[in-house]
């Protein structure tokens, strides 16, 4: 039997919240100006160059939208039956879309097929993920070519930050679900 949803004069509380499909809180919510033209970043992802600072800035939007448990797979898409189905494939499809305008033409034309949010996400990181081990060797070799010279010591720093920042997030911590009693789980506590 489907949830009734009604309103309270109690104040929500986080259980309440995460299953009203009304309140803003809820992954599935779309806001009256959510649309599918919406460009969520102004980068647009070109290759594997830019993706690691893609990939954050638009994690940072899709965070700021409620919408990461549709990209990351962890909201599944209900059965044919259930009545979150539509709602479920309307939010889908509103994330494909901000997804596919944040990337290039000639990027994104061999993506528009992707079924859902997760596994166009997937998609994308597995195609341009594998190679920010080059991304890394490049930063490291410009951080120790990195010299003061003529700029002032603020924009020193921040250069030398802007690559730190993004070396870190190209070594970004992995999923780890034994918890953290493998090398992945060490390492990233080593990194902390």
């Amino acid at each position: 039997m489907p949830e009734t949803i009604t309103e309270s004069s109690t104040p929500p509380t986080s259980s309440n919240m995460s299953d009203n499909i009304e309140s803003v809180h809820h992954p599935l919510y779309l806001h009256p100006n959510d649309h599918p033209g919406l460009i969520l970043i102004a980068k647009k992802l070109t290759g594997n160059e830019n993706y690691s600072s893609w990939k954050r800035s638009m994690m940072i939007a899709l965070s700021a939208k409620n919408k990461l448990k549709i990209i990351t797979g962890e909201l599944k898409e209900p059965s044919t039956d259930s009545p979150l189905k539509a709602v479920w494939d309307r939010t889908n499809d509103m994330v494909i879309s901000w997804i596919l305008n944040s990337v290039s033409e000639s990027t994104g034309n061999n993506l528009r097929f992707v079924h859902t949010a997760s596994a166009l996400w997937k998609e994308l990181g597995d195609h341009y993920a594998q190679l920010d081990g080059h991304r890394m060797f490049q930063i490291t070799a410009d951080l120790t070519q990195l010299k003061q010279n003529n700029m002032s010591i603020e924009v020193y720093y921040q250069n030398m930050k802007g690559f730190w920042d993004e070396l870190d997030a190209l070594e970004a911590p992995y999923d780890c679900i034994c918890n953290c009693a493998c090398e992945n789980g060490k390492t990233n506590g080593e990194r902390e």
